[in-house]
């Protein structure tokens, strides 16, 4: 979350899986806000690590067999909810007995304030706790096209001398960054 903050996104928040009620709206907050939104989803997975190069994947695993146990099955596990709480942290047990403890932001909170959105998320850190919530928005933020300077039409729509304008144009746009 931090980096998120620190390279410039205008919209920074994060949820738990389990937690649907905070979960939907910011999702669909993050899907209608005009610019770059990140939302991290904390969703525990019995398949964790499963890519090419892990040592712990599916794939390593057959080609490295040690008959101890199967490794093809994934055991069904109960969902993992969140307790229903008004408390400020809910603290939820993983399916291998671990506990996380996710704090969500507290009343009063300012979402606007970037530098209160970090001190927040590096509390929570040094609590030993995940920091949920919108963490940040800047409802100035603009889009990509709008960053890029895109045009609006699309570029099979462009004629030919449109998308390649000539020599002289490319060193014209060439002197500007001399």
């Amino acid at each position: 979350m931090l980096l998120a903050l620190t390279l410039g996104a205008t919209f920074v928040a994060r949820s738990f899986s389990g937690d649907k009620a905070q979960l939907i709206p910011i999702l669909k907050a993050g899907l209608s806000h005009n610019g770059l939104a990140l939302v991290d989803i904390i969703s525990p997975c019995v398949t964790f690590n499963d890519h090419e190069g892990s040592t712990k994947s599916y794939k390593f695993t057959r080609e490295h067999e040690v008959e101890i146990s199967s490794a093809d099955f994934v055991p069904l596990r109960r969902e993992i909810t969140a307790p229903v709480t008004s408390e400020a942290i809910s603290i939820v047990t993983m399916h291998d007995g671990s506990v996380v403890r996710f704090r969500k932001t507290p009343d009063g909170y300012d979402p606007t304030n970037r530098e209160a959105a970090y001190a927040h998320v590096r509390a929570c850190q040094g609590r030993h706790e995940v920091a949920t919530g919108l963490l940040f928005i800047d409802e100035n933020g603009a889009d990509m096209h709008a960053v890029a300077k895109t045009i609006a039409t699309p570029l099979v729509e462009l004629t030919h001398d449109q998308l390649c304008p000539g020599k002289a144009a490319l060193q014209s746009l060439m002197e500007k960054y001399r």
